[in-house]
């Protein structure tokens, strides 16, 4: 027997499977992870207000981002609005590294959200782009339970305007790093094990925004 078989690409690659646990294909996850999944996370309002839906979405999209931000820096979200239930308001967000992917699956589990508790797992997930759905971007996707992501996204510049203000973020956390070092006299980073060690304050600076 093929062993490729046995393994459910689905879950592989969009993270998600219509059978669950009675999938009779292995769900496989890397030992390093630094995507995470909150499932059924996104519930679209019932409103008839023009351009309701879409203002209470780019709400919830900057919520979530600046929320989840708090664990790491974010290389990528998605949200689904897919009409099956495996993928339908699934949360996608990929971090820089699986260190922060980690701690934001043990500091969510613990939240509520809307009156809902919170259920936040690792995913497989690597490329949004291989699991999104192009026929459904392109408006032309006939599948009523299609098995890749209907993805719906921010409107005009929200999702730069997220990113760039989270770059900002993260440049002002290493400033704030190399006062505090600078103001306690610290000349060789050897304490810090995600630095160098620069002779000087200059070149602190330097290395520490590269």
């Amino acid at each position: 027997m093929n062993e490729d078989r046995l393994v459910c690409t689905f879950f592989t690659k969009i993270g998600a499977c219509r059978h669950g646990e009675k999938c009779s294909r292995k769900h496989l996850k890397p030992a390093v992870l630094c995507t995470i999944l909150i499932p059924n996370f996104y519930v679209s309002p019932s409103t008839d207000k023009e351009g309701g839906v879409e203002d209470f979405f780019d709400n919830f999209y900057m919520d979530v981002f600046v929320r989840l931000a708090e664990f790491g820096e974010i290389t990528g979200m998605v949200v689904c609005e897919n009409a099956n239930y495996h993928l339908n308001g699934n949360v996608y967000v990929r971090y820089k590294n699986a260190e922060s992917a980690q701690r934001a699956v043990i500091e969510l589990n613990q939240c509520w959200f809307n009156g809902r508790p919170v259920h936040c797992e690792l995913s497989p997930v690597e490329n949004f782009s291989d699991a999104n759905c192009r026929a459904y971007d392109n408006k032309s996707c006939s599948r009523e339970y299609c098995n890749f992501m209907h993805t719906r996204r921010p409107s005009g510049k929200l999702k730069g305007l997220l990113y760039k203000a989270q770059q900002k973020s993260l440049v002002e956390e290493k400033l704030e790093r190399v006062k505090k070092m600078v103001m306690e006299g610290t000349t060789d980073l050897k304490k810090d094990p995600l630095a160098p060690a620069p002779t000087s304050a200059s070149t602190l600076l330097e290395s520490m925004l590269n």
